[in-house]
């Protein structure tokens, strides 16, 4: 996720909210968005603050069949500014993919975004498993149906999908999934996917301009840049360690799937006075203490959560960052006063 994004998503959450009777206020609980910054088109905000308004979404609405679905409907391409007029402008719709894929930090989705080609069919491959549960159906239903959405804004038409699949169960009747996305998903699958031929991606897109595209490209790499520099690389780079501490992606990893050298980023990193190591030690650490004192975790529970490779390796760990292990860290606390 993006270290900033503007509020257009958290408008249309609400509109949807308002629409199914919630009052605005209810529906910003949490967020520190003020009701008055939604007509902003200037406001950025971290993405934490537009998935507090998907939770209360989910909270006041989650038994609306096809809620997701319906929020999915309301992103145009103009809803993304320049990032949907340089999907309209690509040559291809492999193009517009890849392009769209390039960027995907300047849009609203929480998924985790891939392509992959094989056997004569493509895929989009939605991941949420570094979600909070009770949101991840939500967003994987939304950020799909938003895709189906952009697809049949770039043509005109909806090109025909070999199958739809959801890692969990329906959240609608069938109907509703199928005037979505043309077919019956598949539902607890292993994936989040939308599977169609692979020769989709070679058709050309009817409002293809070359000189266009150059120039969103260029907008679209000096919006990436001024955002993380406002939220800060380092910042961006922790939000994602916290939210996948368990897998511990490396940095050449994280570099990979946000189309960017491990070298840059470990340069962007370096001028901000930072590394990967420090903040992967720093969130590490601060989870630990956290788990340790709030949930009630084992030992090897906190070290899996944590992405060590065994306890030992974690209590090792916590040894240098305190000077004792997690059994005495914990009982070295004050006690709790009763009554307070």
């Amino acid at each position: 996720m993006p270290a900033r994004r503007t509020v257009a998503s958290v408008k249309i959450l609400c509109e949807l909210g308002i629409r199914l009777g919630s009052p605005l206020n209810a529906l910003l609980t949490g967020s520190s968005i003020l009701p008055a910054q939604l007509d902003d088109p200037h406001l950025e905000i971290n993405p934490d603050q537009e998935l507090q308004v998907i939770h209360n979404l989910v909270r006041l609405h989650g038994k609306v069949p096809g809620l997701a679905l319906m929020a999915g409907a309301e992103y145009h391409l103009t809803t993304y500014g320049i990032w949907g007029y340089a999907l309209i402008t690509s040559p291809t719709f492999r193009q517009a993919v890849e392009l769209g894929l390039r960027y995907l930090d300047l849009t609203f989705a929480f998924a985790r975004v891939e392509l992959k080609e094989s056997d004569g069919t493509a895929a989009i491959i939605l991941t949420v498993d570094h979600l909070p549960p009770v949101v991840r159906s939500f967003v994987a239903e939304r950020d799909s149906a938003a895709i189906q959405v952009l697809q049949r804004e770039l043509f005109g038409v909806s090109l025909p999908l070999r199958a739809m699949e959801f890692t969990h169960l329906p959240c609608a009747p069938l109907s509703q999934y199928e005037a979505m996305f043309g077919c019956t998903p598949q539902f607890n699958a292993p994936h989040n996917r939308a599977v169609f031929d692979e020769q989709w991606l070679g058709l050309s897109l009817p409002k293809s301009n070359e000189t266009s595209t150059k120039f969103c490209e260029t907008q679209l790499e000096n919006l990436l840049s001024r955002r993380m520099q406002r939220g800060g690389v380092s910042a961006w780079l922790r939000n994602k360690l916290l939210a996948d501490i368990s897998s511990s992606p490396s940095l050449q990893q994280i570099a990979t799937d946000h189309f960017m050298t491990e070298r840059t980023l470990r340069r962007r990193l370096t001028d901000e006075g930072t590394s990967y190591r420090d903040l992967l030690t720093e969130v590490r650490q601060t989870m630990a203490e956290e788990l340790l004192t709030s949930t009630g975790l084992s030992v090897s529970e906190v070290s899996a959560r944590l992405g060590y490779s065994s306890p030992s390796a974690f209590i090792h760990a916590f040894q240098k960052w305190h000077g004792c292990s997690p059994r005495q860290f914990l009982d070295a606390r004050p006690k709790q006063i009763k009554g307070y």
